[in-house]
């Protein structure tokens, strides 16, 4: 038996007794075996390593008739799940197939994958799924599966849409054990939409609003959708409100969530959870969100709850725990111009940054340069601007500045001052400045600050320039077009004529040797070259339209249409490459304890959904590949990510792009996936969730599950070591 074979058998041996989450939380049961008789082991293994290659390959052919109608239960779950990953239109019509299986897990992976699938077969899928639903009694009561093949239907009709879906989900709401995944789903397609039908509005505060067992997931399409009527904000204020008095958890959550949709009624309430140190650091984050929502009340009791928020001088070390958050968000919610904040504002703007303790001086120094930057207004010159942060050529003081700087008008020295900035030595400092472009078309010169940026030795400098000149191409245009007069309406725009430094360039940027993870910066360049329509850019976009991965295909398609190839389909011209992880995956669930200069924290990767991704993890941790990285990205409340060398999002390991390992299961509290720029594009970067987010559900891989005390790392942090506790 070789390595690879032996590793292969324990991974099957893992899947079979460990099963995928259910909602809402692990399971370890086991499967229960098919009806038909054992097979023989070497001829399961080799199998299912070819099932496992096809699904990494997004090679459907690769899944034969055989595998689908497997005596072996295990052959047909894993053809299942590998179908639902690929998801093209060969994988659709097996998973259709598989919908009938007895098994529901099958049953479930096939669900899942029809609903990824269903855009453009919506009605049909809807159907099929419906009737699937009303025969699951039929399948064996006795099995125990890891995924709720319930739910699952449920959320596929969610993602499929229309009518006839939104009226299932919504009758299902009165059925007990159908009630919480019919309430996710309208959450879904509440999100997706940016609407539902009055009759589901009706229904989901029916439900959550029930005296005994109230559905707790019935006020998630509030968190997406604005209330409506007068008669629904005060309902949805008054069902809310009650939420706001029971225990920690999704319903309360979620109830915060959708306050702000109700209206200036409810900004007592947010106030009493911004200020409640009961609630949680998510639950006191997303108030503060919520009071910038409602307008101008929520505006004056922001200001009003700052001081409370604020710790006494002697108390400043709380910041490194839960106090931070709520503060910093405040802050953040806070519009100019906040009069009745001012003394609270000098008093954060004067805060004294330990010198001895980094973790803490950098949230004061965060906390000193979001006031100064309100109380500068629009003045670059104001002295709390300019001492906010202790060091002259500070990322946090250069960040505050140019949020300053961008309140005006970009011309003469608040030119000068934000073309430094564009300049900057910093990439975060340098990309956020460029993104300001967008909103200051009086400013001149882009043009050469673009093509300087599209020069940049790091890749998210580079990205971040051709997604600007994709968003604002006259940015990058050799003579600026003037702004169209709006009594012609029927007038011809003039095209665009893309500078020649501009075009040289982006020219280098694609030819540019960049590693095979680059997939954000290659389809930002596809974006550039699209809009700025040159046609020298034609053969790299042909062979983009050729790749494996599909983000770049997607981007290259919708660049050569925008060029005049209205009806050119991009398609892989082969497989994609087999990832070296499947040799010797991950078998064991594996713990790292991250040692951050803010506090110690740990997470556990489980291999049984994404043995590549964790498998990858695990490696590049035992290499010393996030020692010394920073923690660049933190909303309060939401997420923690990391993973990125170079600290600006863009970065990755350098090897070829995940696929992505997606699942029907939950992303709750403390949850860990593979952060992603877009499908098939994760690397390296992972982040760990701080509160029940239902919208990462199915479209992000689930790795694993976070320890309590992320929620008090901060942006900028560093690990200084990762050690990997055996199984």
């Amino acid at each position: 038996m070789t390595r690879a074979t032996a590793a292969l058998l324990a991974s099957v041996a893992l899947c079979a007794g460990c099963k995928p989450s259910a909602r809402p939380s692990p399971t370890a049961d086991a499967a229960p075996a098919s009806s038909a008789g054992p097979v023989v082991t070497s001829d399961r293994a080799a199998t299912l390593r070819r099932i496992a290659m096809a699904e990494h390959k997004r090679a459907s052919s690769e899944i034969k008739p055989e595998d689908l109608s497997s005596r072996d239960v295990e052959v047909r779950r894993h053809a299942a799940r590998a179908l639902a990953r690929v998801a093209d239109g060969a994988a659709l019509e097996g998973l259709k197939r598989l919908l009938s299986d007895e098994d529901p897990e099958v049953v479930a992976w096939s669900a899942y994958g029809l609903g990824y699938g269903c855009k453009g077969n919506e009605a049909a899928t809807v159907r099929a799924l419906v009737s699937r639903a009303a025969t699951l009694a039929a399948t064996p009561s006795g099995a125990k599966v890891g995924l709720d093949v319930g739910a699952t239907l449920a959320d596929a009709l969610g993602r499929c849409g229309g009518p006839e879906a939104e009226a299932t989900l919504r009758a299902w709401l009165d059925i007990d054990d159908k009630g919480e995944a019919a309430a996710l789903a309208l959450g879904r397609m509440a999100s997706r939409k940016k609407r539902i039908d009055d009759a589901s509005i009706v229904a989901l505060l029916d439900a959550a609003s029930r005296p005994e067992k109230p559905v707790a997931a019935a006020l998630l399409a509030f968190t997406r959708i604005d209330a409506g009527s007068d008669a629904i904000r005060m309902r949805l204020y008054e069902v809310a409100s009650e939420a706001l008095a029971g225990p920690a958890g999704p319903r309360r959550s979620y109830a915060v969530r959708a306050l702000g949709r109700s209206g200036d009624q409810a900004v007592p309430s947010l106030v009493k959870v911004l200020e409640g140190e009961a609630f949680t650091v998510s639950e006191r984050s997303d108030a503060a969100r919520e009071l910038a929502r409602v307008g101008k009340a929520g505006q004056v009791a922001l200001q009003k709850s700052l001081p409370s928020l604020l710790p006494k001088p002697d108390a400043l070390a709380t910041l490194t725990g839960a106090a931070f958050s709520p503060l910093v968000v405040a802050l953040e919610s806070l519009v100019l111009p906040a009069r009745d904040a001012k003394t609270v504002l000098e008093q954060i703007a004067s805060l004294e940054p330990p010198k001895d303790q980094p973790p803490l001086a950098r949230r004061v120094i965060t906390l000193r340069c979001r006031a100064a930057s309100i109380l500068a207004g629009s003045a670059i010159a104001h002295p709390k601007l300019v001492s906010c942060d202790p060091d002259a050529e500070g990322a946090t003081g250069r960040l505050a500045l140019l949020e300053v700087l961008a309140r005006d008008k970009l011309t003469g020295t608040r030119l000068v001052r934000f073309k430094e900035l564009c300049e900057s030595k910093s990439a975060v400092v340098r990309q956020a400045a460029l993104d300001k472009l967008g909103a200051h078309p009086e400013a001149t010169g882009t043009e050469q600050l673009l093509a300087k940026a599209l020069r940049a030795p790091d890749a998210g400098t580079v990205a971040t320039a051709a997604q600007v000149i994709a968003s604002y191409p006259d940015r990058a245009a050799e003579r600026r077009q003037a702004a169209p007069d709006p009594a012609d309406s029927g007038a011809t725009p003039e095209p665009i004529k893309p500078h020649p430094m501009v075009v040289d360039a982006l020219t280098t940027a694609f030819t540019l040797q960049r590693p095979p993870d680059s997939i954000e910066v290659f389809a930002a360049l596809a974006d550039a070259a699209g809009a700025l329509q040159v046609l020298s850019f034609k053969p790299r976009l042909d062979a983009f339209c050729k790749s494996a991965n599909p983000t770049l295909r997607e981007h290259a398609e919708k660049a050569l249409r925008v060029m005049g190839e209205q009806k050119r389909v991009c398609k892989a011209e082969g497989p994609a490459p087999s990832p070296p992880e499947l040799e010797q995956p991950l078998t064991e669930k594996t713990t790292l304890v991250f040692e951050t200069d803010a506090g110690e924290v740990k997470l556990t990767l489980d291999p049984t959904l994404a043995p590549v991704a964790t498998t990858r993890l695990v490696a590049l941790t035992r290499a010393g590949f996030f020692e010394k990285n920073r923690i660049h990205r933190v909303v309060p409340g939401f997420v923690v990510q990391l993973g990125d060398p170079g600290g600006d999002g863009y970065g990755g390991a350098g090897k070829d792009p995940l696929a992505c390992e997606t699942s029907p299961v939950s992303f709750d509290p403390l949850s860990v996936g593979v952060a992603l720029a877009g499908r098939d594009t994760g690397s390296s970067q992972f982040f760990v969730t701080l509160a029940a987010f239902p919208h990462l559900d199915g479209d992000y891989a689930l790795i694993g599950r976070a320890e309590p005390g992320w929620e008090r790392l901060a942006q900028g942090d560093m690990v200084q070591r990762v050690r990997v506790v055996a199984p």
